[in-house]
């Protein structure tokens, strides 16, 4: 007998070879391998008779070897048997299976399953599967797991079939008030069922009308997350305190009157939300998410400003140095304003500049921070921290996040406040699991005079009109963007802007084309983005560096080359770079034949709307949550059996009964919390080394 928390290796037919397959996708204990299901099953439980046969239609016949032989070499080698059952015979071949051939012999009973062909007009089994004896394979309805590696589907189904004998009694994971209250099946009947469903069941996939063995499993999986982000939570508001602020309205109100706007509904209510967070003992924990240009940068230069005026010191970090010096530029006169000093700190920041700004943080001179990751390097001590803000939050990681709170901590309970923001619309399902421990706030509205981006998608082919749309952009003294992605995997991003460049030049003579780019010098890349504001450069050729945070209210065309290439969420963020300010804006979507049909579906999406929370919704629905939070954080949400878009219903019922178990004080609730937690550390842990 084994324990679910043995490693995988102690699986019969489990060597150092296949064990090292399976650590390489994630499966490194006996649990995870019983948590390998199936994509979809086969029924393969009714027997036919070869005279009953179709061609065209897939069958399992109970037959006898008759004769067989092998036949051609190497790559081009294939087994030919004549099998029958009492009603007829019937041909069956393997090609590149030589070891067929030594698995059974004539005179042999066994059992084949697979789709009947027509071959020089007379019916014929390629490939079929086949078993001698037993019933794993067939004979029943068979689950259908995914190739790992060289593990293919039949070894996985054999080794996991091996893994349920092995375990035994599989343990009943969940309190039972949870099972009563949620209507589920026991563990030990969810995986069996799902590894070795009833002929009755007969499911043909793994879909919205899935077995309840199937639901067990996914909210077994989302009840653990969201437990665990609970108690987070929990234990930071129970065990940590915060610096309680003491606002001055009078001085609040004089930071917002320094801004040259008044703010939206949707901003005031953000930014009253945030303060009210500031002035209690609780740590802030706040997710501030609007759409691209709605104006969360001025919700959280006030929050920055008002900490920094409150006797604290207050901090932004972004991912990219273009973006810090812009944010530097855009807060320089609220901080005058109120007296503040404010630096910058990113990794081109000289080591004399850097060395003035640790001692000023360090002594409290510096009462506004902003950088990049810079901002996490082990000798940036703040002496005073109130409040930290991260910027586009989706370009960094939790732990990224959890460090940058612990420059404020002055010992292990107090922390800073935290704000973290991003431009990236987050459907609702991912809200409550990858920032299912941040509070949430968001901003509705735009800000007045904006008027929604014209987008249109034009064929590469149609090159000319781009051209013509550029021309006549800076004929009316307006300036464009134009992004040069990379064209294919492995080319160099920088060398497509560089010859993008040469291009334009060439095709609009008199025309000032600028190029900017990740690869340039801080100073190269500071000028060009000046030259672009101050309009002394009328089209801005650019990589993807563009996408994050670039504010030019003059720049009211943007050109996505290869646009077929990027996410929705990209394609947003990028055409989100124009209609900054009161004039018509255009955003065209070049397409380049042919066109996937996700690309297809992306394309037309972003060109019917620019409301970027449906958006992220159509995102979710065609990508997925791995590949649209990318591997940091998919790894935090850490899901295998649920699909948050798929079954988000259950994951609104778990989020609620996860709150229940967290507050309870029942034995059975806390043993299941205190379980939870270790399971989610040891998990941690092993992605850390894994």
């Amino acid at each position: 007998m084994a324990e679910l928390h043995d490693p995988v290796s102690r699986v019969p037919g489990v060597g150092i070879v296949r064990a090292a397959a399976l650590r390489h996708r994630g499966i490194q204990t006996v649990e995870d391998l019983l948590l390998q299901l199936p994509f979809r099953y086969e029924d393969r439980s009714k027997v036919s008779k070869i005279s009953e046969l179709i061609v065209g239609e897939s069958y399992t016949f109970n037959v006898e070897v008759n004769r067989i032989r092998r036949l051609g070499h190497r790559g081009r080698s294939r087994v030919e048997a004549v099998m029958s059952d009492e009603t007829g015979e019937l041909k069956v071949v393997w090609f590149r299976q030589p070891y067929v051939a030594d698995a059974i012999a004539q005179g042999d009973p066994v059992s084949v399953f697979g789709k009947v062909v027509e071959h020089d007009g007379n019916p014929q089994l390629v490939n079929p599967v086949l078993e001698k004896g037993g019933g794993l394979h067939l004979g029943r309805v068979v689950p259908i797991y995914r190739r790992i590696g060289k593990l293919t589907p039949g070894v996985l189904r054999r080794l996991i079939d091996a893994c349920i004998d092995l375990v035994g009694e599989i343990p009943e994971s969940l309190p039972d008030s949870t099972r009563r209250r949620l209507q589920l099946a026991s563990r030990q009947e969810a995986v069996v069922g799902i590894h070795r469903p009833t002929s009755t069941a007969k499911p043909s996939v793994l879909n919205a009308a899935r077995s309840p063995a199937h639901q067990r499993l996914v909210c077994e999986e989302f009840l653990s997350l969201q437990t665990v982000l609970q108690l987070q939570r929990a234990q930071g508001k129970s065990e940590l305190l915060g610096p309680e602020m003491i606002l001055d309205e009078a001085s609040v109100a004089a930071i917002l009157k320094v801004l040259p706007f008044r703010l939206t509904p949707g901003q005031e209510a953000a930014l009253s939300t945030i303060l009210a967070d500031m002035q209690s003992r609780v740590p802030m924990h706040r997710l501030l998410q609007g759409d691209v240009g709605c104006g969360k940068t001025a919700v959280a230069g006030g929050a920055l400003l008002v900490a920094a005026t409150a006797g604290y010191q207050a901090a932004i970090m972004v991912p990219t140095e273009l973006l810090a010096r812009q944010h530097l530029r855009w807060l320089a006169p609220w901080a005058a304003a109120g007296g503040v000093h404010m630096e910058c700190l990113t990794g081109t920041t000289s080591s004399g500049s850097k060395q003035q700004i640790l001692d000023g943080l360090a002594n409290g001179d510096i009462r506004l921070l902003v950088g990049t990751h810079a901002l996490l390097e082990p000798e940036v001590l703040f002496s005073k921290l109130g409040l930290a803000v991260i910027d586009e939050q989706h370009r960094f990681g939790v732990r990224q996040r959890a460090l940058l709170r612990e420059k404020g901590r002055a010992d292990h309970h107090q922390c800073p406040h935290l704000l973290v923001m991003t431009a990236t619309p987050i459907p609702r399902t991912l809200e409550l699991t990858v920032y299912g421990d941040l509070d949430v706030c968001k901003i509705d509205d735009m800000p007045p005079g904006r008027q929604p981006v014209v987008s249109q998608v034009v064929p590469a082919a149609n090159w000319s009109r781009v051209v013509e749309m550029l021309v006549e952009t800076v004929h009316r003294g307006e300036q464009a963007y134009v992004v040069a992605p990379r064209i294919k995997e492995g080319d160099d991003e920088l060398s497509a802007a560089v010859q993008l460049q040469v291009e334009l030049q060439r095709q609009l003579p008199g025309v000032h084309i600028g190029l900017l780019h990740g690869k340039q010098v801080r100073d190269e890349r500071s000028s060009t983005m000046e030259s672009f504001r101050a309009g002394q450069i009328d089209v801005l050729v650019s990589t993807t560096v563009v996408e994050v945070g670039v504010d030019v209210t003059n720049a009211t065309l943007m050109v996505i080359g290869h646009a077929e290439r990027f996410g929705l969420a990209q394609l947003h963020q990028l055409r989100g770079r124009v209609g900054r300010g009161s004039v018509q804006a255009t955003c065209i979507f070049l397409a380049h034949e042919p066109l996937s049909k996700k690309a297809q579906l992306r394309l037309e999406a972003v060109q019917s709307t620019t409301d970027g929370f449906e958006l992220a919704e159509k995102d979710l629905s065609l990508r997925g949550p791995g590949e649209l939070l990318g591997t940091r954080q998919a790894g935090v949400a850490g899901l295998r059996v649920g699909d948050l878009f798929r079954d988000h219903e259950w994951l609104e019922l778990t989020c609620k009964e996860a709150r229940r178990l967290a507050a309870a004080e029942d034995d059975e609730s806390v043993e299941y919390c205190q379980r939870i937690q270790r399971y989610w550390e040891r998990r941690f842990a092993m992605t850390q080394t894994g």
